[in-house]
Formats: C-alpha cells, sequence, structure tokens
C-alpha cells in the first residue's frame, strides 16, 4: 500500500510540475522570431563570445551589474554587406526564476528595443510592451536606472531592476567588447 501511494505521489508531482509554466518559464516569444521583429529582412549571424577576466570585470564594472556569464551570444544582422545592427542575449534570474532577454542595438549602440524571450516569474510581474518601449534610444549612463530614466513599476521591483541590469550589461559588452571602446 505505501508503495502505491509514493508512486501516486511521485507520478502526481512529475505531472503537475510538468505543466507548471512557472517551473521551466514561460516562453513568451521565439528567438527566432525576436530577431526578425528587431531586425526585419536581415541576414542574422550568430557568434559566441568568451569573455575573458578583464573583459568581465571591465563590463562589470562599466555596468555595475554582475555578469551571469562570461559567454555571451551575439547576433550581427547585416542588410547586404551593411551591418544594420546587433543583439545581444541576457539569461538571468530575476527573483527565483529566469528571463531571458534579447537587447537589440544599433551599429552606434544605441538601445533599439528590450524584448523579453522568456520569463519565469508569476504574469503579474512581466513588464508590459509600453514600460520596455522606454528602453529605446537609450545608452549607458546616470539615467539608465530605475527611478531615473527608466519608470520604476510598482509590484514588479525586482523584474524592473533585473532587466534594466541586463540592458545595462549588454550595452557595456557591446561598448566594450564588440566595437572596442568606441562611443
Amino acid at each position: 500500500m505505501k508503495m502505491k501511494f509514493t508512486f501516486i505521489f511521485i507520478s502526481a508531482a512529475v505531472l503537475l510540475g510538468g505543466l507548471s509554466p512557472a517551473s521551466r518559464g514561460e516562453v513568451l516569444l521565439s528567438q527566432s522570431a525576436a530577431l526578425e521583429r528587431a531586425f526585419p529582412g536581415a541576414t542574422i549571424e550568430r557568434r559566441t563570445l568568451y569573455l575573458n577576466k578583464q573583459q568581465v570585470d571591465a563590463v562589470e564594472h562599466a555596468a555595475r551589474s554582475r555578469l551571469p556569464s562570461a559567454v555571451v551570444s551575439l547576433f550581427e544582422a547585416h542588410t547586404g554587406e551593411q551591418l544594420t545592427g546587433r543583439g545581444l542575449l541576457d539569461t538571468h534570474v530575476v527573483r527565483t526564476m529566469p528571463e531571458t532577454v534579447l537587447v537589440p542595438l544599433e551599429p552606434d549602440g544605441r538601445l533599439r528595443a528590450a524584448m523579453v524571450l522568456q520569463f519565469g516569474e508569476p504574469p503579474d510581474y512581466l513588464p508590459r510592451e509600453g514600460w520596455l518601449r522606454s528602453f529605446e534610444g537609450k545608452g549607458l549612463d546616470e539615467e539608465l536606472w530605475p527611478g531615473r530614466g527608466i519608470h520604476r513599476v510598482s509590484g514588479a521591483t525586482l523584474t524592473v531592476q533585473a532587466l534594466t541590469e541586463a540592458v545595462r550589461r549588454c550595452l557595456a559588452i557591446d561598448a566594450l567588447v564588440v566595437r572596442g571602446g568606441k562611443s
């Protein structure tokens, strides 16, 4: 009897855990759909960057945020021979669950947008499109913080902070590693 109860309990836990979007993170937008939205009609080339200790230290100092990984996914968008933009992925923990953000950038390093691809926290904490548009055109400066150039969102403080830090990291990686310190 005890073995049968254990089997039912474990089966129910696996079934319920497998159905829970929070347990794996809700995919809101596929990587390919996000890249097409960010760079319509462009040819996308993916590169993987492996940051060394000095690059990690420089990025963390500039962004004032710790990198979740020294391995970074970079996407370069071209129309013909012309570079039309870059995108960086950042996956981090918001509160206890992961979030993945695509940060598309103009060739000069300004933000095109911030796009949430995957969000594991409860949907109530998910940032709205209007708020995400507040990142457009921004650069890595003192205004790119919640309560300064980025609006705070009541009830989603940790999401706003985590997403802003992800954007700052991507801007710093682009400026210091990809463009080699060029403004």
